[in-house]
């Protein structure tokens, strides 16, 4: 017992210690995502996790009348939008067109959610999402498409 308590204290001290030998300044930054690899236009059409822009981003999720729980996802860093379906079945769709500007879907393949790439935006913007069913008879949920409008100002979680 002794010498498993002695090596949990050596190997909690070569930790502490290595830590301290990063400058204090140094230390959150141990523990925060790198920024985004493709701020702005570079984002356009790229996946949100892989590009680091799903770290620091903002949710709306209409409260009401929302049968499959769709998402807005936005970075402000990255300076893009992305939808997500988050409540669907496979092949329900999540659609997403920026006014004036790209348009993006994505189908559930397996499981119950599913986002779109990234579309780029400006610091002002309007955005369409939708939730479109996928119509079968293995449908276990039956809902009518269901969209609504966005735009900067909404409360973004």
């Amino acid at each position: 017992m002794h010498a498993r308590h002695a090596l949990v204290v050596g190997v909690v001290t070569a930790v502490a210690g290595a830590l301290a030998t990063v400058g204090a300044d140094q230390l959150p930054k141990l523990f925060e995502e790198p920024p985004p690899g493709c701020p702005g236009a570079g984002c356009d059409g790229k996946s949100p996790k892989d590009s680091g822009c799903a770290y620091d981003a903002t949710t709306w999720e209409p409260k009401e009348g929302n049968p499959v729980r769709i998402h807005l996802r936005y970075s402000k860093s990255c300076g893009a939008v992305w939808g997500r379906i988050v409540n669907g079945e496979p092949g329900d769709m999540v659609t997403l067109r920026v006014s004036g500007g790209a348009a993006r879907s994505a189908s559930i393949d397996y499981r119950h959610d599913k986002y779109t790439t990234m579309a780029t935006v400006g610091p002002t913007f309007r955005v369409r999402l939708c939730a479109v069913p996928m119509t079968g008879p293995r449908r276990t949920v039956t809902w009518v498409k269901y969209c609504f409008e966005a735009t900067e100002h909404v409360p973004w979680e």
